[in-house]
């Protein structure tokens, strides 16, 4: 079953981030990752939101157990983490 992915959290400098989170899309391609969408807050552009869709939920976890992602987000200068949910969807529709 597919996995969405939503994360939150807050770095030092957005440049610097998103340097880090684009070289990163092999590593993401290989753990599963499907697509991505990246946003900031409209009054803080240093708060970043990452919404995500993942081959399965199992391999979102070996992911985010992974020391590569760890180093990985202290490099690209996450100072601190938000809220992740991870989601199975369950409805969609258009208006």
């Amino acid at each position: 079953m597919v996995t969405h992915m939503h994360v939150g959290f807050r770095v030092a400098d957005f440049e610097r981030w998103k340097a880090g989170y684009d070289a990163s899309i092999e590593h993401r391609k290989a753990a599963g990752e499907v697509s991505y969408q990246v946003f900031r807050s409209v009054d803080d552009p240093n708060v970043v939101t990452v919404v995500s869709v993942q081959a399965s939920a199992d391999r979102v976890h070996a992911f985010l157990d992974s020391p590569e992602l760890k180093e990985g987000m202290k490099k690209a200068g996450i100072v601190e983490m938000g809220t992740m949910l991870l989601l199975e969807e369950v409805d969609r529709g258009t208006l």
